[in-house]
Parts: structure tokens; sequence; C-alpha cells
């Protein structure tokens, strides 16, 4: 077999330059959320966990679009502003439901045939409904556990994760465990949730 060429340039390239082997202890996907590698992530995880029944590829374009438009919520210097300042008041489900809606509602028109129960199972409508779950759950908690988030939301982590990801939330590491902390939440409300579920931080 032979190998590319490509990888053997990857590879020197790194072993130039080297590389941290610092674990990563959290994430902040608002931030995340400006970078076009990773916002095309974030699409195709959507894609891969809501719509494995029937693919089609209008359907990852349109993720595309609706992750654009989060993105965009990141970037508004008011919600920068309040992102800093530890009060913002909310989070950009109200985008995800409106486009997810709209959506919908044009391909209902072009899928005149389709079947009521079928409607209820759509993959835009699960986006829409589990996005409603956190928008409610952070309406009264600033954070969920990983280990909790199927019984709070009765929904797979699968199904649910790349939706955090997607509201911007930033998720912490400690060994095997991880949580979910909703963006706009001061930081020294953070050092008391880390330390009240006993992870590790360096903030």
């Amino acid at each position: 077999m032979e190998i590319s060429g490509n990888i053997d340039y990857i590879l020197n390239a790194v072993l130039e330059r080297g590389c941290s082997r610092t674990p990563c202890e959290s994430n902040d996907f608002s931030r995340l959320l400006q970078k076009k590698d990773f916002k095309d992530l974030i699409a195709l995880e959507i894609y891969e966990c809501y719509f494995w029944e029937e693919r089609h590829e209008f359907d990852l374009q349109l993720l595309r679009e609706l992750v654009e438009s989060v993105a965009e919520f990141f970037q508004d210097p008011d919600t920068l502003m309040h992102i800093k300042a530890g009060f913002l008041e909310t989070i950009p489900s109200a985008i995800v439901i409106a486009i997810v809606s709209y959506i919908w509602g044009k391909l209902k028109k072009l899928k005149k045939k389709t079947k009521e129960s079928e409607d209820e199972s759509s993959s835009w409508l699960r986006i829409k409904k589990n996005t409603e779950k956190i928008d409610k759950e952070f309406k009264n908690h600033d954070y969920v556990l990983t280990d909790e988030i199927e019984r709070i939301f009765e929904v797979s982590r699968d199904e649910m994760q790349p939706l955090l990801k997607l509201m911007g939330c930033k998720c912490y590491y400690d060994r095997n465990r991880s949580i979910w902390i909703k963006p706009g939440v001061p930081d020294a409300k953070i050092r008391e949730i880390l330390q009240k579920h006993k992870f590790k931080s360096k903030k």
C-alpha cells in the first residue's frame, strides 16, 4: 500500500513544531462556533445524530445555515459584552426554534403525502423539541451533568450533546465525567458549580 505524501508532510510538521500534551479540561462552544471548521463539524454531528433514516444533501446544507445563524448570535457585540460581563439572559434557542419551524413548514409543502405519524418522527421536529427542552431546563438551572442528560431530557446523550454545543455551552471535563454550563454564567458562579460537583478546574 502506498502511503500518501500528505501524511508524511503533516507528521513531519508536527514533529518540527511539537504539540501540547496537556489534556483539555474544558471547551467554550460559544467561542468554538466562531471557527469555520467547528461550524462544519457541529452541522455534521447534528446531521449524523438526527438524519439517520433518510439522508438528503439539502438537509446538511440547511443545518449549515442554521449553525451559521447561531454563530452570528455569538458574534454580536451586545451578546459578547453580556457573556463577558456574566449576565447573558438568553441562549440562542429562539433562533434555532424559529429557523427549524420555518424549514419544517416549507418541507411539509414539499411532502404533502407525508403521514401524520411520520411528521411526529421528523428529524427537524426532534431538533425543535429537544431545543425547547434545553431552553426550559436552562431557565431554571445553569448547568446539567452529562450523566443526568437522559434522565432530565428523556432523550439520549447522542441527541442532546450536539445541541448543547450549538447553544454555546461550556463543557468541563474531569476524568470520565463532564458538565455543561449555559453561556453567560459568571466565572465566580462557574467555580461554585465545579466545586459543588468536585470538578477540578484552573479557572
